[in-house]
């Protein structure tokens, strides 16, 4: 079968199902289980299948107010072409939403799924197809935007150098992330005033204010909470939806870091909503791959160079205390491009070759 993925059906080339990890108040939170179909065609007999295959995990983006696990037009297609030429299986998760959740929330349900992977995910697989076994001891996590945010707190929660990592769970090798949702509390998040995000023009306040006042009156009248994990920020002709626009008037009006919600312990150690935070408490990240637009109206490079530098001061990844070089545990690529500039970017369209690159030097820390 080609691996050559067409426009907007990225996902021809592979086989999805659908899991249910986590259920809240009688709301299934949902998982999708990808598998290249090439790896399945080859019959439960064949020297792949019975080779356990890496993992890559992928954290949706979406500012953590919308989007969801299935959404095609912004699946970075490179990395699908990277888990066509490994044969790798690929597991992608919702999560509860702001503001009608908190980042509390988003966080318990990003550990409850962590829990899945390591207890269900296996057998999950091995039942639907006979021989097939993932190797969770070759991790990959992945993320953009928001979901970069995600991919770097499951690594801040859950990486475990080598030596220690034996027997305690999925291990994470390395980690990409992709113009992440960093640096909240810079000005970009935290203070009103013209953001011309994605070249959209200033939106009024009242949408937030109408949004929250609603969610008050459901949970009013309910006696719950609303929960929702899958809402579209774009319509099929790719237009935001008033959800995207929501998102949008948050941060322009330097609403974000309230949305979020406060620490639930704000303790050195426990305190676990910012990054950097939990990078100055001490956590320590794997070898990571940083890819940032300088172009990017939602996510700055600003924000970004900030949190390279934050790991660099605090030697945050895995082996720069112990004295390895830079390069060899940490590749930022700081590239021309708007936010999402890489989503249908293909690996053997790469004229800039900054995408062969990072994928080579994932692929080493992940594979080998």
């Amino acid at each position: 079968m080609s691996t050559i993925v067409p426009p907007f059906d990225k996902f021809v080339p592979f086989s999805v199902s659908t899991q249910t990890y986590k259920t809240v108040d009688g709301h299934s939170i949902l998982a999708d289980v990808i598998i290249p179909r090439k790896l399945l065609d080859e019959g439960p007999e064949s020297p792949k299948r019975k080779t356990k295959r890496p993992v890559i995990v992928r954290y949706h983006g979406g500012w953590l107010i919308g989007g969801h696990r299935d959404w095609l037009p912004w699946w970075p297609r490179w990395i699908l072409d990277i888990a066509l030429r490994q044969d790798a299986i690929i597991v992608t998760a919702d999560y509860r939403l702001l503001p009608e959740a908190t980042g509390e929330d988003i966080l318990d349900d990003m550990h409850d799924f962590w829990k899945w992977l390591g207890s269900d995910f296996s057998s999950t697989v091995q039942n639907k197809h006979l021989g097939l076994q993932p190797d969770l001891d070759r991790v990959l996590l992945v993320g953009e935007s928001s979901g970069g945010y995600l991919a770097l707190q499951n690594a801040l929660s859950f990486f475990k150098s080598r030596d220690q990592a034996i027997g305690s769970g999925p291990t994470i090798r390395a980690l990409v992330v992709q113009y992440p949702a960093i640096s909240l509390r810079t000005s970009t998040c935290t203070m009103s005033f013209h953001k011309g995000i994605f070249g959209q023009p200033q939106h009024p306040k009242s949408l937030i204010d109408e949004h929250l006042t609603a969610i008050a009156a459901e949970r009013a009248r309910t006696g719950r909470q609303p929960i929702l994990s899958r809402v579209e920020l774009l319509t099929p002709e790719l237009v935001f939806t008033p959800r995207a626009h929501l998102a949008i008037a948050i941060q322009q009006h330097g609403r974000y870091v309230d949305i979020l919600g406060p620490e639930r312990d704000s303790s050195p150690g426990k305190r676990r909503l910012h990054p950097e935070d939990r990078i100055a408490d001490g956590a320590v990240l794997p070898p990571i791959l940083y890819v940032q637009g300088r172009d990017d109206t939602v996510t700055p490079v600003e924000g970004a160079d900030m949190f390279i530098e934050h790991l660099r001061k605090y030697r945050a990844i895995d082996g720069l205390a112990e004295g390895r070089a830079e390069s060899e545990v940490l590749m930022y690529c700081r590239v021309p491009g708007e936010h999402m500039f890489d989503a249908d970017n293909k690996l053997s369209d790469d004229a800039d070759g900054w995408m062969k690159s990072a994928a080579v030097f994932m692929e080493k820390h992940w594979l080998e």
